[in-house]
Formats: structure tokens, C-alpha cells, sequence
């Protein structure tokens, strides 16, 4: 693997159909092909982007007497994906999906 978890999987979606078939019926067993194991208990939904589509995320509802979360959502973690790439998580989720990026990579792979 190239050391770049979001290029390559964008690069296998991108020339590989099968793969690209995979990666939205069965994420967690397409990522596996790469190398990646996903941590019990989390879900993971990969959505292929179409040029005539428009997607809108919308966030979970709050129980009614739920707190507001501790902290707005961090828009430098969003911004740095250089608009290639965007992943929307919990907070609680972020070190999960930090060291399911880290599995893809190899010891000689620079972070």
C-alpha cells in the first residue's frame, strides 16, 4: 500500500469494479482485501460519489433531554482533506477511525 489510505482506496474504487461493487455492498470485507481490520462494533459505509447526485450527511438527533455535544465539529480536520476526502465521525469514533487508517498502513509507510 502506498502509505495513503484514502488515495488508494479511492484509486482501487476507481479502477477496480469489483472492488467498487464490494466497497459499498460489503465495506468491511473490501477493506479487509487492502489489509484493513475494522474494529468489532464499529460500521463502516463507504458511499461512492456520482457526478449527478447531491448527498447530505444529517447528523443523529439528540434525545430530548441529552446534553449538547462537548464540542462543535472540528472544521480543520474537515478542511485538511483538500476536498478529496471527508470523513464524518463522532468524536468518540475518532481514535477508532485513526487506527483503522494506521492498520492500512505498513511499518515503512510514513504516517
Amino acid at each position: 500500500m502506498s502509505g495513503d489510505f484514502e488515495k488508494e482506496l479511492t484509486r482501487r474504487v476507481w479502477t477496480d469494479d469489483a472492488f467498487a461493487a464490494q466497497v459499498e455492498s460489503d465495506p468491511v470485507g473490501a477493506l479487509k482485501t487492502m489489509g484493513v481490520n475494522v474494529p468489532a462494533g464499529v460500521k463502516v459505509k463507504v458511499v461512492v460519489q456520482r457526478r449527478d447526485r447531491v448527498y447530505f450527511t444529517i447528523p443523529p438527533a439528540r434525545a430530548p433531554q441529552s446534553p449538547p455535544p462537548p464540542a462543535p465539529l472540528n472544521q480543520m480536520d474537515l478542511w485538511s482533506s483538500q476536498g478529496l476526502f471527508i470523513w464524518l465521525v463522532p468524536v468518540a469514533a475518532k481514535f477508532k477511525l485513526l487506527a483503522l487508517r494506521n492498520a492500512a498502513r505498513t511499518e515503512g509507510d510514513e504516517p
